[in-house]
């Protein structure tokens, strides 16, 4: 109804001059008339055969002339009073109805904007999962760095140090983006990808390799697709998550905050998964044992901000990798009792609404209205 105010309020103004206009004119009218009919009268008094000499004033135009300004002010009254009720109702009933349309169709566009980020994501985690597939012992890899990097970038945002940084915006944006962090090892061959032994300095380069290719590929879709700040982070992570807060990570060199953000919190999500994983070379490290490793490598490795952060919500992430954890996790799963690997790195119903949920915490309308536009 604010919006109908101030169109009411100046036609409301413009009808009361208008009408005030009327009545001033039609009051002048009428006083000429009489002053005119009692000019006559006078005249017809002065030719008239008598003695006396007297011009009386007639009563009915003393009465005329007494009642005349409270008769139009009651008139303008009354009928600005019922024309401004009239064209309030109208312009209520109006705005009303503009108002529904409006609301339908921002819901529809929120809707259609949400379906297309649900399927957006859908081909994003896709893809990542295609890639990562050609590892078979990577198992709920992906899945789980989206929740570690959601969970511990959310818990950064309550930080007053970065509550301006963090948004709820990119801390689903993370969620997505990161999924694509290791997108470049779909062009590593599998003697060096799936090498159960230690690297060579030459493969292990060629390892090294993997960041640039994945922020190449990302970045030819930024030129074909223009300017998204969804594909900036993802592009971001996937170059510099192996990037060193001491200056000593691959491939750039890059030290402190000049590694992006949303690559630091990936690079801690990246390292605790490493380490409470399965891998063919090693066994699973406990929970604590992973926590005091991060802690001991906060200035180097690690962002030791975003390492204290860490610490404190480092129980989420315990949950999250037993919730997630594997079936299975070396190169040769035990195939009595999983016979079908795809079966063994399928998401169970509880898993799937969980990651679902998580990644839908920050989906109200202003968020999906800023990342619409990205």
């Amino acid at each position: 109804m604010r919006k109908v105010v101030k169109p009411l309020c100046v036609l409301i103004v413009l009808q009361a001059v208008c009408l005030a206009a009327g009545l001033l004119i039609h009051d002048r009218f009428l006083i000429s008339e009489a002053r005119w009919n009692d000019q006559l009268g006078q005249n017809r008094s002065a030719n008239a055969p008598t003695a006396v000499d007297v011009t009386p004033v007639p009563a009915e135009t003393a009465r005329l002339f007494a009642a005349m300004p409270a008769a139009g002010a009651m008139a303008f009254v009354w009928t600005i009073g019922l024309q401004a009720a009239i064209a309030y109702f109208l312009l209520a009933r109006l705005q009303g109805e503009h108002s529904r349309r409006q609301s339908k169709s921002d819901e529809q566009s929120l809707y259609h904007t949400r379906d297309l980020l649900r399927t957006r994501d859908a081909v994003i985690f896709g893809l990542a999962k295609l890639a990562e597939s050609r590892d078979p012992e990577t198992g709920h890899h992906l899945e789980r760095i989206s929740l570690y990097s959601t969970r511990l970038a959310a818990a950064i945002s309550r930080d007053p140090r970065y509550s301006r940084v963090i948004t709820p915006g990119f801390v689903r944006l993370i969620g997505i983006s990161s999924a694509l962090h290791d997108i470049g090892k779909v062009a590593l061959e599998d003697s060096v990808l799936l090498k159960p032994g230690e690297l060579t300095p030459s493969e292990r380069f060629k390892m090294q390799l993997h960041v640039e290719v994945g922020a190449e590929s990302i970045r030819e879709i930024e030129r074909r697709l223009g300017a998204s700040n969804f594909l900036e982070m993802a592009r971001e992570i996937a170059n510099s998550h192996h990037e060193r807060w001491d200056g000593a990570g691959y491939p750039n060199g890059i030290s402190g905050e000049n590694i992006p953000l949303a690559a630091r919190i990936v690079a801690i999500a990246d390292v605790y998964d490493a380490l409470t994983a399965r891998r063919v070379y090693k066994e699973p490290f406990p929970h604590a044992e992973c926590v005091e490793i991060i802690r001991r490598e906060a200035g180097r490795q690690f962002d030791p901000e975003l390492v204290e952060i860490f610490l404190d919500v480092a129980p989420q992430f315990e949950e999250i990798a037993q919730r997630f954890a594997d079936a299975w996790g070396t190169c040769q799963p035990d195939s009595s009792s999983h016979p079908d690997a795809l079966s063994a790195r399928r998401l169970s119903p509880e898993q799937e609404q969980t990651l679902l949920a998580a990644l839908a915490d920050c989906e109200d309308p202003q968020v999906v209205r800023s990342v619409s536009k990205k």
